[in-house]
């Protein structure tokens, strides 16, 4: 594994037995000397070219510069190194990578390692020349940051969604492109792959299609339970759809307070009113009161009568009264369970 303090503590050593100023480093790789420190401290990573460079001033393997020790403190193994495919792309050598790969001269992890520090337009390269390398979710995931959206388009497409885990798909989501994710929501609503996913997806997806899949509770294909989690990238005119919908019992209105925190300011004022008018269950008002004023839950809570609220209720709005309407509403309701 590339550790940037590692190599970079190395460079300062190899440096300093040479007895070169951060300067006259920086001078011979043609770049500045705040880059050679931010090397140093492990701030940043040469590239590909620059590490190549680095091992050849220093008179190193590129692996040694890797590891940030001698080679000769390390085992060896049949397989090309990462320095070897850092090297080799270094040279611009995708085709030769591809194939250390696909002839099992590499393993993939190699690439893995040296995709931080390597031109995306290299990477691309590499990867479509190993387009027959059956490659794991986990490999793809790792790859996604270092190459275009059209090659990771092309390696998740060739995998089901039933192959990814909500940490994978996590991975994947913020680099995929919008053609793939939609795929991934088709998926969903055929049931290939589980609904829970949608979540992981929700903050990656168009509004059109976010629009869809509320549309799929409406009419039943998908079940209501997993509105809270796209909730937070809905647009207000869906979020009040919605709402309107609970409140005419096309959903279940215990789905409000899940809701709550994303609805303006005006379609909790309605639900207050809701409540006041008996057209909403008052037993939602807790759920709701975080996101009230204190002023409206004052005046419905007037309006409703404290002597018709059950004692759970009042439970759960006494974090969000003052002092004298909580204590209005107890006596309220004593007075009316001693009637």
């Amino acid at each position: 594994m590339i550790d940037s303090r590692k190599t970079g503590a190395y460079i300062s050593r190899l440096r300093k037995e040479k007895d070169w100023t951060q300067l006259e480093l920086a001078d011979r790789v043609h770049v500045t000397p705040q880059a050679v420190s931010r090397w140093e401290t492990g701030d940043s990573f040469p590239d590909v070219e620059l590490l190549v460079q680095l091992a050849q001033i220093f008179n190193v393997s590129v692996d040694t510069l890797l590891s940030g020790e001698p080679a000769a403190a390390r085992g060896g193994h049949g397989k090309a190194t990462t320095g070897e495919v850092v090297t080799a792309l270094s040279q611009g050598r995708a085709e030769q990578v591809a194939k250390m790969i696909l002839e099992k001269e590499a393993d993939l992890e190699s690439v893995l390692e040296a995709a931080p520090i390597t031109r995306p337009s290299l990477m691309d390269q590499v990867v479509e020349k190993i387009a027959g390398f059956e490659f794991t979710v986990e490999q793809i995931a790792g790859l996604a940051p270092f190459i275009g959206q059209d090659q990771l388009s092309a390696l998740v497409d060739k995998y089901s969604g039933k192959d990814m885990d909500p940490q994978r798909l996590l991975a994947l989501a913020p680099f995929l492109g919008q053609e793939s994710l939609e795929r991934l929501v088709k998926q969903v609503i055929t049931g290939e792959v589980d609904a829970s996913m949608l979540a992981y997806l929700a903050p990656f997806l168009s509004q059109e299609t976010l629009d869809q899949l509320v549309g799929r509770v409406a009419d039943g294909t998908l079940e209501t339970g997993h509105l809270p989690g796209l909730a937070p990238f809905l647009s207000k005119t869906v979020l009040d759809g919605l709402v309107n919908q609970a409140l005419t019992g096309k959903i279940d209105a215990s789905l409000l307070p899940s809701l709550a925190p994303f609805l303006s300011k005006e379609t909790l004022d309605d639900l207050v009113s809701r409540v006041a008018e008996g057209t909403l269950n008052v037993e939602h008002l807790p759920a709701l009161a975080p996101f009230l004023s204190r002023d409206g839950l004052h005046k419905v809570l007037q309006h409703i009568g404290a002597g018709t609220i059950s004692p759970e209720v009042i439970v759960g709005l006494a974090p969000f009264l003052d002092k004298e309407t909580l204590v209005e509403m107890i006596r309220g309701g004593v007075s009316s369970s001693s009637g």
